[in-house]
């Protein structure tokens, strides 16, 4: 009954709203006059769901005359770098919940291409039956440029901080290297997860048809042999024998995890032991990945409950993957594709947190 209730309350408000000029003046205002684009479609599924409206700003937005877009689906607006992962959410999520939100590329009727966000609620009639949906939508352009920026200004700053500090390791250098990794981490393509998809995929950030959002910075780095990446000396000495340090101590606790168990004190040192190792790499564009998907495994079994019970041997592969991929690019420096590694530690990385969260 609370439903019905609250239905009544806002019917008599509405009602008294209506009392002052005609449901069709009131509905004609808000869809002309709103300062988002609202496009109305009908509720058929099988014929793309036709539109039947688009107020003066969608029109605006997508470069068509009202008359253009009545009685054609929104598909008119895709293209070959709209989110397909995103659109086929769109129908389940909108007969399972009556609603959707999500965002990806539309292209205007000149070709050109934008970002959008889009809020569709289901519009039913008296009988309860659905019978159209109304979309209003977002240019996120500028957005996704201010977003540019913030990510720009967090890359120089790193190199801004590397070149003045010298990686100094004091309590208040680290502050800054943990927040210039957890900035970095909102764009990384090889971190996303349930906490950050609402925000930075099915809503802001993922605007191309792949997996790493507009901002994602896990490109395809293509093949880099490790002499190669050595013929620039990129690592100093001191680097790669704390590098070489912290892995040892990873496997001596993973070992004594294995054979004696769990404790709080055990994963705290396994996780030290990974900070460590991405602290190091961290300041090698090359290895930014890498590095940051360590620091990611580091941060959760930091705050892990020592009774968590979760399969060791998740643990075991991805420290043998960030062991093998650190041993072929900077200890023995005999692999033929430094990113390869890096690839499959990315990949035993989310594997294992998808079982500590």
């Amino acid at each position: 009954m609370p439903n019905q209730a609250k239905d009544m309350e806002e019917m008599l408000f509405f009602s008294q709203m209506l009392n002052e000029c005609s449901p069709l003046t009131l509905l004609q205002q808000i869809l002309m006059h709103s300062h988002h684009a609202i496009v109305i479609t009908d509720a058929d599924e099988q014929a793309g769901y036709r539109i039947v409206y688009a107020n003066p700003v969608f029109c605006r937005h997508t470069g068509y005359e009202l008359a253009e877009l009545v009685g054609t689906s929104p598909k008119i607006l895709q293209g070959p770098k709209s989110n397909r992962r995103v659109i086929e959410k769109l129908t389940p999520s909108l007969k399972e919940r009556g609603f959707f939100y999500g965002a990806s590329i539309n292209y205007r009727k000149d070709g050109s291409m934008y970002p959008v966000e889009w809020n569709i609620s289901e519009i039913k009639n008296e009988q309860g039956e659905v019978t159209h949906y109304i979309s209003m939508q977002k240019d996120l352009s500028n957005f996704k440029r201010l977003a540019e920026k913030v990510k720009e200004s967090n890359e120089n700053f790193k190199e801004f901080y590397l070149s003045t500090t010298k990686k100094n390791k004091s309590a208040e250098n680290q502050e800054v290297v943990e927040s210039l990794k957890s900035n970095e981490k909102i764009y990384a393509g090889g971190l996303r997860n349930e906490e950050n998809a609402d925000l930075f995929e099915d809503a802001f950030f993922d605007f191309s048809p792949d997996e790493l959002g507009a901002l994602g910075n896990k490109m395809d780095k293509g093949t880099l042999s490790a002499n190669d990446f050595w013929a620039e000396n990129p690592i100093d000495e001191e680097d790669i024998s704390a590098l070489i340090e912290s892995i040892q101590e990873v496997d001596v606790e993973i070992g004594l995890l294995q054979s004696q168990g769990q404790s709080k004190e055990r994963l705290e040192n396994i996780a030290n032991g990974f900070k460590e190792v991405a602290n190091n790499l961290y300041f090698c564009v090359e290895f930014n990945d890498g590095a940051l998907i360590i620091d990611e495994v580091a941060n959760v079994l930091m705050i892990l409950d020592e009774n968590y019970d979760f399969p060791v041997d998740t643990l075991m592969t991805f420290n043998k993957e960030v062991f093998e991929w650190l041993d072929g690019a900077v200890i023995s420096k005999h692999t033929d594709n430094i990113f390869e590694g890096e690839n499959n530690t990315i990949a035993a990385g989310n594997q294992l947190l998808q079982f500590l969260r």
